[in-house]
């Protein structure tokens, strides 16, 4: 096998992997082998960090760290870091986007925030 088969392949798996995941154990397993493939963490709406200032964030990557339960996403232009405790996850769901181009996941925190991560997982090569 090629390394555009292997490649290939390895983003199929990586792929059905994704999009079984349903809770934040399944989510760790998955992040823990996740190689090369860009991530991105946004929230879906405003967020107050508690002193009435509203804010949202986006944040790309593309690699994912783990520290116990604690996901670790640093922007590829080192600016924004960003540590989300999966331990705080309540659901997740999980579907393809809409483009076919990768895997979207809907985090819903005990707290009841809601963020998406999101995972690029296109098959085809970029011209």
């Amino acid at each position: 096998m090629d390394g555009m088969q292997s490649w290939t392949v390895y983003l199929e798996t990586m792929r059905n992997r994704l999009l079984a995941v349903n809770d934040a154990d399944s989510l760790i397993s998955v992040l823990s082998d996740i190689k090369q493939i860009p991530i991105a963490l946004s929230t879906i709406e405003d967020v107050t960090d508690g002193t009435g200032l509203n804010m949202s964030f986006s944040v790309v990557c593309s690699e994912v760290k783990l520290s116990g339960r604690v996901m670790c996403l640093t922007s590829d232009d080192m600016f924004t870091s960003v540590q989300l405790n999966l331990g705080t996850v309540k659901r997740i769901y999980t579907k393809l986007s809409a483009d076919q181009k990768g895997v979207v996941m809907k985090l819903i925190l005990k707290n009841s925030a809601e963020f998406l991560l999101m995972f690029h997982t296109d098959l085809e090569e970029e011209e």
